[in-house]
């Protein structure tokens, strides 16, 4: 009886135990990564420019006409992918172009025409590896805009699109490095870590912003926790090595 006892309480202790150093290796995982995420330097500024042409013009439907034809010119996966790719960068210059003209209440359909431009360069890109790596590192990019953008705004309207467009965007580039077979996937990881690390930062303190309601900062929250688990698993070997690397001046993208 004694002895069923004894065996009873040991496995338990081990159980304890083993359940202890699980919830101490998640917690050192959480704080390693919160630690890499901050301590990465921050990109080079990415500046996209901004529309003569925007939603708030009486001419914009004009625009839209054209990108209609273009669209319809289009032959291949690849230029199909690339002309979506380059409309979501006109999506941005117009964000910025609203933000300039004062208009920032067009800015959240500008962003859902944005978001639909990306699903459409992702669907088109899934035929060649090489050509999901380009639209991943454009994403990237797109992920430093909008993060500047976002403290120029003071709309809360826009502030929530903004938000969820990094959101997205952020999500979407993790999505695509899963899809990658090794070399590929390696690739792209190269060219967003930093990004990525920065978007997340990004994530981070927003979650704890008191301009945020209780849905929005849990919402956040839950973000954020996935962008933790995505750059444990994905981009803490890259991350690691950008931190050991000199930093250079980076060429702007436009």
């Amino acid at each position: 009886m004694r002895i069923t006892v004894v065996i009873a309480v040991l496995t338990l202790s081990f159980a304890l135990l083993g359940s202890c150093n699980m919830a101490l290796a998640k917690e050192d995982s959480t704080a390693s990564a919160d630690l890499l995420i901050k301590t990465v330097e921050i990109p080079g500024a990415v500046d996209l420019g901004e529309s003569l042409v925007h939603p708030g013009s009486p001419l914009y439907f004009l625009k839209t006409l054209r990108e209609k034809i273009e669209v319809a010119l289009d032959g291949t996966p690849e230029t199909k992918s690339m002309r979506q790719v380059e409309f979501a960068q006109r999506r941005l210059r117009e964000v910025n172009s609203l933000v300039k003209a004062r208009k920032q209440d067009l800015i959240p359909q500008t962003l859902e025409a944005y978001k639909v431009h990306l699903q459409k360069a992702e669907q088109f890109s899934k035929i060649d590896e090489e050509l999901t790596v380009k639209v991943g590192e454009a994403i990237a990019r797109h992920l430093d805009v909008l993060q500047r953008v976002y403290d120029n705004v003071g709309n809360p309207t826009a502030k929530a699109a903004i938000r969820a467009a990094i959101e997205r965007s952020e999500e979407q580039n993790s999505r695509l490095i899963e899809k990658l077979s090794t070399v590929p996937q390696q690739k792209l990881i190269r060219k967003i870590a930093g990004r990525q690390a920065y978007a997340c930062n990004f994530l981070m303190r927003e979650a704890t912003s008191s301009g945020l309601n209780d849905s929005e900062r849990e919402s956040l929250k839950k973000r954020v926790e996935t962008c933790r688990a995505d750059i444990i698993k994905s981009l803490k070997d890259e991350l690691e090595e950008l931190k050991k690397t000199p930093s250079t001046p980076s060429a702007t993208s436009r």
